[in-house]
């Protein structure tokens, strides 16, 4: 009888399966007990230890490069992006939180990329990419891409699929660097200004909630994201439309 190999196991299976996930418990187990003990060694309230980071971001010359790496480790953490763009706004002001958010968020989109390109096969990125959003939406994308690898990485951009599905399935497909780096950074133009709108609206200190809100840029930034949404859903609309148009042609040919 042949022996069940370690690799075969229903649980190694479970683990391999979902490695980022387990990395990303232990990773914030690690951050809340490191950060517990911290707080407890210099009697901080956590309103404390938030205006302490705050201050390290923002009254140092590392800050910006130390908000950027905080960001780069965003894919491995499972941390939303959209939350770490927010607090660029706030934290940087409207002009420097759109510069290092852009900056951030491009860089941010690699990790997952060379993770898809180096360690996943095509057919693996596919299924991965498949589970984090609409099966067909991708499916839709992937012949695009080996023909027009920017056009179909900045389609999916503007229409917010899964920022590190997308990435995956890229690097998976193989898709050139150069290319898929670009087309991120543009389609990243508009979200990020978003979000870092509305950090930047926020005014005062939010640990405590004293906190006030600068209407011009809040609806600069609202109006952005509706413009940026009606975009997406054109796009998501025209490419549907080209598929049924493309099935419908292969169909009365075969």
């Amino acid at each position: 009888m042949a022996t069940e190999t370690t690799s075969g196991h229903p649980a190694m299976a479970w683990i391999k399966n979902h490695t980022t996930q387990i990395i990303a418990v232990i990773f914030w187990l690690i951050v809340v007990v490191i950060t517990r003990q911290y707080m407890q060694a210099n009697n901080l309230t956590f309103a404390e230890l938030t205006n302490q980071l705050a201050d390290i971001l923002t009254s140092t010359w590392y800050g910006p490069l130390l908000y950027i790496v905080i960001y780069l480790a965003r894919p491995l953490i499972l941390f939303p992006a959209s939350l770490l763009t927010i607090l660029a706004g706030n934290i940087y002001g409207l002009a420097f939180g759109f510069l290092y958010g852009l900056i951030a968020g491009t860089l941010s989109a690699a990790v997952p990329y060379f993770a898809g390109r180096w360690f996943a096969g095509e057919d693996e990125a596919k299924e991965q990419a498949q589970e984090e959003g609409d099966a067909n939406l991708f499916g839709r994308f992937i012949a695009l891409m080996k023909r027009n690898p920017f056009q179909a990485i900045l389609t999916m951009r503007l229409l917010y699929m899964p920022y590190d599905a997308v990435s995956l399935l890229a690097g998976g497909l193989r898709i050139g660097f150069i290319p898929f780096a670009t087309a991120t950074l543009i389609g990243n133009l508009g979200g990020t200004f978003s979000f870092v709108g509305l950090g930047a609206s926020l005014q005062g200190d939010i640990a405590t909630g004293e906190i006030s809100i600068n209407p011009a840029i809040l609806a600069l930034s609202l109006t952005i994201l509706v413009a940026s949404l009606v975009l997406s859903r054109y796009l998501n609309k025209r490419e549907a439309t080209k598929t049924d148009n493309t099935q419908i042609a292969v169909d009365s040919a075969s």
